[in-house]
């Protein structure tokens, strides 16, 4: 509302209504104007805005966009993509400036890849690093270790499942102060693959590489191993379930995931050429692959 008790200059008045024509165009859009003598009375500033008004107008007519029937919802995804614009460059400095944090953390691994010669000087990917990547489950530095260092080498099939198993039990196993008893043969094989881990433990350590040890001990997990070679000799899991405190459905999954990776590192044997090994592996997936553990569902129609 005006108060009439104001005094107001001609320049006002002629602002006023300036001012509430504009505010028409913004809902009828821009309209032609009209040079006349109130635009003497106008000051210097709003000619110029005046002036503008006209270029724009200009070129909003000569714009192929004006004459659209679907500018409006053009305009709607230009708005929204210029948005995500926005977004994506403040989450590539969030980024970066993460990365720049770790990166301390990813040369000290690369170091502990290179000293165990998955890398070689140059960071190409060598033999056996092609190898870890293929298994991609468990602590596959430590599986690449055993199989190049041909831990599992005099094995039967029995002994290279049991072996294996310890790569896919996560589940925290309360030891006590002593192992499981194991067959002699087999309780050499667990020394043997838990040596493999320590030694990939410790050069971590020594080159600076964080390491949770009780996330790294669940990695190479031994707990498991007496229970899947009995099963792995073909006893009944109701046979074995009286000598351990495991649940039955972590013993399925386990031996499940062991066969899986046993799979695995069979096509890791025919990669590197070595037909025994790849035998081996075989056959050790082979006597898991049996009983309750690989039925499709536990509702089984009569």
């Amino acid at each position: 509302a005006e108060d009439s008790s104001l005094p107001r200059s001609a320049a006002t008045a002629a602002a006023l209504r300036l001012g509430r024509e504009l505010l028409a165009t913004s809902k009828t859009g821009l309209q032609p104007l009209v040079m006349s003598k109130t635009m003497k009375q106008v000051e210097v500033d709003f000619y110029q805005t005046l002036l503008r008004q006209r270029e724009l107008q200009r070129k909003q007519e000569g714009s192929k966009c004006h004459a659209c029937v679907l500018k409006h919802q053009h305009y709607t995804e230009v708005r929204q993509r210029v948005a995500l614009a926005a977004d994506i460059e403040d989450l590539d400095h969030e980024l970066g400036s993460q990365s720049l944090g770790l990166l301390p953390q990813l040369q000290a691994k690369e170091q502990v890849l290179k000293d165990l010669e998955c890398l070689d000087d140059q960071g190409t990917i060598s033999m056996k690093g092609q190898a870890a990547t293929e298994v991609l489950s468990g602590d596959e530095v430590t599986i690449a270790e055993v199989v190049f260092h041909n831990v599992l080498d005099g094995c039967s099939p029995q002994e290279v499942a049991s072996a294996i198993s310890a790569f896919v039990f996560p589940d925290k196993v309360e030891h006590g102060e002593d192992l499981e008893e194991l067959p002699e043969s087999l309780a050499r094989v667990r020394e043997s693959v838990l040596a493999q881990h320590h030694k990939v433990e410790n050069l971590m350590l020594r080159r600076g590489v964080e390491v949770d040890p009780e996330e790294w001990s669940r990695a190479c997990n031994v707990g498991l191993m007496g229970v899947a070679y009995r099963w792995a000799c073909g006893e009944n899991l109701a046979d074995i379930m009286p000598d351990t405190d495991l649940q039955e459905g972590a013993i399925v999954r386990a031996i499940v995931r062991a066969e899986e990776l046993l799979h695995k590192l069979q096509e890791v044997a025919k990669m590197l050429g070595n037909s025994t090994q790849e035998d081996l592996f075989g056959k050790a997936a082979d006597v898991l692959h049996r009983d309750i553990a690989f039925v499709p569902s536990l509702y089984i129609k009569t």
